[in-house]
């Protein structure tokens, strides 16, 4: 167990689950009863979805290495407790860990395109593992450039579970034209919980940039508050997590009027997380404020996704 816990630090073993749970709500609580009430029931099987799973969580392991890799002088200074690469786990062990991460995200993705008969899912994995190389090498270090990317990432994760049966779909000409009777309600829904993940992604990223700025100053990165600074950031936090807040009372407005009451109970929970996060932020917080804040936004985006185990399709 000692010698795993650094691979379950270095992979985000945390995160991984997340995004497994997420995939697994948006597939089988919104993509699926909507395509069965149009009458589709021959949908790609579960052993093809956890290749498609696999897929997806190899590609975020292998972005999470990549990352750690790129970042091990600036995490001599912001965290050197808690370096992985070049301590606990040697430089070039995680540089083949990555390539093995790399190659199963493709080799599963070719196989996947094969089995539903359609090629965009190599070229979006593909695309989504060339982005993460780019973020770790490049992006990052660039103003809002990073922050965009992942935080489009987090939407993507969203979508791209709704396109895995789409794809498949995209094949047969009968089967999609039933499809695109409820197209329209999916595309609403879906998109309603990208743009959720989309934003809270985006505010724990700033909010990472500014427990990160003492390293990022050092090394050249020119992060957000590196260039407006950490009071400049803060504003514009709290200014995300209000449209955020405004995202969610909208849509808990919308949920009481067509009786989903369970997910607009549910979505006060996720709102109080999102406030405490904010209210952890007045100050002059430090690391303690910053660790508590990035658990709080990982609240707020499980919660917000669970809410979806409470709405009646």
């Amino acid at each position: 167990m000692k010698n795993s816990l650094p691979w379950i630090k270095l992979l985000r073993l945390p995160n991984l689950l997340i995004m497994l749970l997420i995939m697994l709500l948006v597939r089988y609580a919104i993509v699926l009863p909507f395509l069965q009430a149009a009458g589709i029931t021959a949908l790609p099987g579960l052993l093809t979805f956890s290749m498609f799973m696999l897929a997806v969580l190899c590609t975020a392991a292998a972005g999470n290495i990549i990352n750690d890799i790129a970042d091990i002088e600036i995490d001599r200074i912001n965290r050197p407790q808690k370096l992985i690469v070049g301590e606990k786990i040697a430089e070039k062990t995680a540089k083949s860990a990555y390539n093995v991460f790399v190659g199963l995200a493709i080799l599963l993705s070719i196989s996947l395109s094969i089995l539903i008969g359609n090629i965009n899912m190599f070229v979006l994995i593909g695309m989504v593992n060339g982005l993460l190389w780019f973020y770790a090498q490049r992006y990052k270090r660039q103003f809002a450039v990073g922050n965009l990317v992942i935080a489009f990432l987090g939407g993507l994760l969203v979508m791209v579970t709704w396109f895995f049966d789409l794809f498949f779909l995209m094949q047969d000409p009968i089967k999609w034209a039933q499809a695109t009777t409820v197209m329209i309600m999916m595309l609403e829904l879906v998109s309603i919980y990208a743009v959720f993940a989309f934003m809270v992604s985006l505010i724990r990223e700033l909010v990472k940039d500014m427990e990160d700025i003492k390293g990022d100053t050092k090394m050249g990165c020119r992060s957000v508050p590196v260039v407006l600074g950490i009071t400049t950031s803060t504003y514009i936090v709290w200014a995300l997590m209000a449209v955020v807040a405004s995202m969610l009372v909208w849509w808990q407005v919308k949920l009481f009027s067509e009786g989903a009451l369970a997910a607009f109970g549910f979505l006060f929970l996720t709102e109080s997380l999102l406030l405490m996060a904010g209210v952890q932020l007045a100050g002059n917080p430090q690391k303690k404020e910053f660790a508590i804040i990035s658990v709080l936004l990982k609240l707020v985006m499980l919660t917000g996704i669970l809410s979806i185990l409470f709405i009646q399709l």
